[in-house]
Formats: structure tokens, sequence, C-alpha cells
């Protein structure tokens, strides 16, 4: 009897544990959102006439950052891929370490007519070492016929390459040359680097792109 009670307090010690962390962690990404938000250049329209698309999933801003850094340095267009189910917010945490390995995502807008354009930017944050579902069903959905694809992430910890050569079979499989992959390491969230470092190693990872 003794021995099930000590069982019981440790397992409700650690569903103590695990739900401050999450707390936590949604903390911390509700307060980088809206930092991130000040920064971001929501108005930005690019060039009419660009050959180049960003394309990015981002869930409390990082990549969106660096997906409108790489827009400024092509004067690219952007498309935001909203997922409703990744919101900021702990259901959105709850669907994202759920889905972290899925390759399909309810996303707005689906389909996007890539036919004026030559290279296509996409991105999203990595999720346990996997780029973000988001991005995954973007390239499902579309024809990538003859298009350069670079992909660009942001992650704490690390990738995984299998996941980076999968998203490169896949683009190969909708008729796309994936041409490169781009990332910025934030580093884990007690010692993370801020937005304006963020751009620095965006700007550095641009300067070894044509």
């Amino acid at each position: 009897m003794r021995a099930k009670k000590v069982a019981i307090w440790f397992v409700i010690i650690a569903l103590l544990l695990v739900a401050g962390a999450a707390v936590t962690i949604v903390q911390i990404e509700n307060w980088q959102f809206r930092r991130n938000a000040e920064m971001a250049n929501y108005e930005w329209s690019g060039s009419q006439e660009s050959k180049v698309l960003v394309a990015y999933f981002s869930r409390s801003g990082n990549t969106e950052l660096m997906a409108m850094e790489i827009a400024k340095h092509y004067n690219a267009n952007l498309v935001h891929l909203e997922a409703e189910d990744y919101r900021i917010g702990f259901r959105g945490l709850l669907n994202a370490l759920k889905d972290s390995q899925s390759h399909h995502a309810v996303i707005t807008p689906e389909k996007v007519d890539l036919s004026r354009y030559e290279t296509i930017f996409i991105g999203s944050p990595i999720w346990w070492y996997s780029p973000a579902p988001p991005v995954w069903q973007f390239v499902e959905s579309n024809d990538f016929t003859d298009k350069g694809v670079v992909l660009f992430n942001t992650f704490n910890s690390r990738f995984k390459q299998k996941y980076i050569d999968l998203f490169k079979e896949k683009v190969k499989e909708k008729h796309g040359r994936f041409l490169k992959h781009i990332y910025v390491k934030r580093e884990r969230m007690p010692r993370q680097i801020g937005p304006q470092e963020l751009l620095e190693k965006v700007r550095f990872e641009l300067k070894e792109l044509p």
C-alpha cells in the first residue's frame, strides 16, 4: 500500500512538472510573438515583377522575421501560410507536439499560382527535428514544375538531415528542383538569441545564395 501511494505521488509530481513546463513555454512563446510582431513589416508587398516568392508558416514569429528578411533581400512577394490548429497558445502547442511528424495540415492558402515565379523559398520552424506540417502540405498541394526551391527554418535545438532529405524528395515529386537548405539556430529557450541577432544570421545565410 505504501509503495502504491509513493508511486501515485511520483505520477502527480511528474504531471505537475509537465504542466508547469507547458505553461512556461506558452508564456515564452506569447512574449516572443508580441516582441516579433513589433518588428515585423506587415505592409510589405514586394515587386509585382518579382520572380521570387517566399511562402512561410510561423507560430511565434521567428520564422516570420526570417521570411520577411529574405523577401526584403530579393524584393520578393510573401505568402503567409496560416494554420488555425497551431495558433499561439496552449492548444496550438499541444497540436504542434502531437502533429510534429505529420506531413499534412489544414492551411490557408493551400494552393498558390506559382506560374510567374522562378524561385520559391519555403519556411517553417523545426518541430521535433522536422519542418512543421504546414510546409509539407504546401508542397503537396502545389505544382513546382521548373521551380527552384529553397527550404528555410528556425529552430531551438537541431534538425535531422533525414527529414530535410525527405522534403527534398517531396519537392522533386512535385517536379521542382531543390536548391538549398538554410537555417538559423536560435538555441534553447533559457538562452535564445534575440531578433536582431536572428536577422544578422539570416543576412549571413543569404550571402551564400545568388
